[in-house]
């Protein structure tokens, strides 16, 4: 009679577990899709501080949305204490913990109360949004089961972002956002985001989703939406002018060209993928022809992609790499060796490191002024190689300036920070004469660099937590998906195509890595990375089973 009704127990237990969990699948799905749908659509008044117009209808959204799912996950956590089932924790887990732990030290060692809180005005990137932040990761993580529906709605809402950009760099102005600017406040602004870099950080965020879904889906339908979401992300990567965005494509084709090259069909994707960034080039060079921007001045390689004959030579190297290859599989029937393709793999990650290494000591030993005076003068006409307080876009003066700024702090500042977001506080209140002198009135908000100002506001702890956040979730995802490229006779196709998101959102931390290496954390690109990181883990925690059928086991 006991054990029957011990079983009895068990099963109302179990029940409730399990309908508590479906409805926080249900509510966090329909708060991360508000968060993609409102957070890049909404503005108040045009671009009129627009900034803070997005990042209150996130705040609304998410205090309203997570009040109901933290209320929720303490009934669901009285229901798995009962069943006494432990939950696993990944190496990713513990430094988001990590790092929302060591960000409330910051806020007690910085002493800027109020800032770290809230963060500084435009940018609120206080302790309450970092916050956020892990709460997006761990409740997609653990509930995620929509994850499709959720990527789709992302996507779907960065389409229609990506085309009303195109349509603004060619001064057509759908939407009204541009009545009333100047010339010149049209070259700075685009479509609902607003500043071009905001906009640029959007883009290298959400662009390798789409990239990764034309690359490895099985479904034609699928493929050709995710053709035509690549060609409008190229279209308008190539015409925002941010060089940044370069970058971060840069970081994000490394990660696809290693996946994909081990697999045939997927490598030829991605040379057409390739074509298809220096056709769009082409497209918008002649679109631009037809509905020129005056108002708009081309950086170096928006220059280079538009109009220089190089780009077309480049077009030209990649159509024909794709002949090439269609030829030898197809035709002759021939297949690459793995211990080849592994050569050509490592080859091409040591070409990109040589390169990236190559630049930055061609940088510093110009600065030095120990290179030839015949090259120098060569590199000076490209403002890359000339390292001076004007280079790229002042973050020469920036940078320097953080950097004499953390060695002059206290071993508590170095170790612990001085508040999430508490850069411009620490430096009005401990360096204002010198900020004063080279930049005047304006306010130095953050090093233009996330990982620098990371290191100021949350001190080395905090800022080793926070990239330890990233490394993993990109070596895990990567890990999770090497391999399963092109497994013949896998169980169903689902369990393929799934394992390849995790690539998409491995690629979209490393342009996010690449990008910001730049620039910051903001409403328009943070959220949407730690949503995206929060499906890997998903994804990653599943086993084979549960991610054909969409669905995560206890």
């Amino acid at each position: 009679m006991s054990n029957k009704i011990g079983r009895q127990k068990k099963q109302h237990v179990n029940a409730g577990t399990e309908i508590t969990g479906q409805i926080m699948e249900y509510i966090l799905a329909v708060v991360i899709m508000a968060v993609c749908v409102v957070v890049p659509l909404y503005a108040r008044d045009g671009y009129r501080q627009i900034g803070n117009a997005k990042y209150a209808a996130y705040k609304s959204i998410m205090i309203t949305g997570f009040s109901v799912l933290l209320a929720l996950t303490a009934l669901y956590l009285f229901f798995r204490q009962k069943e006494k089932r432990k939950w696993s924790v990944s190496l990713t887990d513990l430094f988001v913990m990590a790092y929302l732990v060591l960000s409330g030290f910051s806020v007690i060692s910085g002493g800027f109360y109020e800032d770290a809180l809230w963060g500084c005005n435009g940018w609120n990137m206080g302790l309450l949004s970092q916050i956020s932040f892990v709460l997006l990761y761990l409740f997609i993580s653990r509930f995620g089961r929509y994850y499709r529906l959720m990527t789709y709605v992302l996507c779907g809402t960065a389409a229609v972002v990506f085309f009303i950009g195109i349509l603004h760099r060619m001064m057509i102005d759908p939407i009204g956002f541009y009545e009333g600017l100047a010339d010149y406040q049209k070259a700075q602004f685009l479509s609902t985001l607003g500043q071009a870099t905001w906009y640029a950080s959007f883009l290298a965020v959400t662009l390798p989703v789409g990239i990764a879904v034309f690359l490895y889906t099985e479904k034609r339908v699928l493929r050709v939406l995710g053709g035509v979401y690549v060609f409008l992300g190229f279209s308008t990567l190539v015409t925002q002018n941010s060089d940044s965005a370069y970058f971060a494509l840069a970081g994000c084709m490394l990660v696809f060209f290693w996946i994909s090259v081990e697999n045939g069909d997927y490598l030829e994707r991605f040379l057409w993928i390739s074509a298809l960034f220096f056709a769009a080039g082409k497209v918008m060079y002649f679109l631009l022809k037809i509905h020129p921007n005056p108002a708009l001045e081309y950086d170096v390689m928006t220059e280079f992609i538009l109009c220089s004959p190089g780009s077309w030579i480049l077009l030209g190297v990649c159509l024909a790499a794709c002949a090439a290859l269609y030829i030898r599989r197809h035709v002759k029937g021939c297949t690459g060796r793995k211990d080849s393709m592994d050569r050509l793999r490592r080859g091409v990650l040591f070409a990109a490191a040589a390169a990236l290494a190559g630049i930055v000591a061609v940088i510093y030993l110009n600065a030095r002024g120990v290179l030839p005076e015949a090259l120098s003068e060569k590199l000076g006409k490209i403002s890359y190689f000339n390292w001076n307080d004007d280079w790229g876009n002042g973050r020469g003066r920036i940078w320097s300036f953080a950097v004499r700024m953390y060695g002059q702090e206290s071993l508590l500042h170095k170790l612990f920070g001085v508040g999430p977001d508490c850069f411009n506080a620490y430096v009005s209140a401990y360096h204002s004469e010198e900020a004063a002198l080279l930049w005047g009135e304006k306010l130095l908000t953050n090093a233009h660099n996330e990982w620098l100002s990371m290191l100021i506001n949350d001190g080395l702890f905090g800022a080793a937590a926070y990239i330890g956040i990233f490394t993993t979730a990109v070596c895990r995802f990567l890990k999770a998906a090497s391999g399963r490229v092109g497994t013949a006779g896998a169980a169903d196709s689902a369990y393929r195509t799934e394992r390849m998101m995790l690539t998409g959102i491995a690629a979209a931390v490393v342009s996010y890595m690449a990008y910001n290496f730049f620039c910051y954390q903001q409403v328009l690109c943070t959220p949407f990375i730690f949503i995206l990181m929060g499906i890997g883990e998903y994804i990653t925690a599943a086993d084979g089973k549960s991610i054909g059928e969409g669905k995560r086991k206890g």
